[in-house]
């Protein structure tokens, strides 16, 4: 057998005895909600749950991701304008001399 046969088989014996546990209770008259559709429900609800919050999560992520992506944009464009704003003199004096009209 391999693992997943016997996996199928303890579930299967499992939602066996959650039936038992229900029918018992049945039998003795007491109102329930032991069975193994309620069980999978609230298992498949968990589920959704946790998808969600790794949705959330990731969103999050992706956000900050952009912002920071934004950030080194603005820093890389303040950079450049600030390393042409310095040489500036420098390049219209070597355009002077060879001719060349700066503006």
């Amino acid at each position: 057998m391999n693992i997943e046969q016997k996996l199928m088989a303890v579930a299967d014996k499992f939602l066996s005895q959650v039936d038992n546990v229900g029918y018992q209770l049945d039998a003795l008259g007491v109102d329930n909600q032991v069975n193994r559709h309620n069980l999978i429900a609230i298992a498949m609800f968990g589920q959704k749950r946790f998808e969600g919050e790794v949705d959330s999560l990731t969103a999050r992520v992706e956000s900050k991701v952009a912002k920071i992506e934004g950030i080194a944009n603005l820093f890389q464009q303040y950079v450049k304008s600030g390393y042409e704003v310095a040489t500036y003199p420098v390049s219209y004096a070597v355009a002077s001399v060879k001719g060349i009209k700066q503006s």
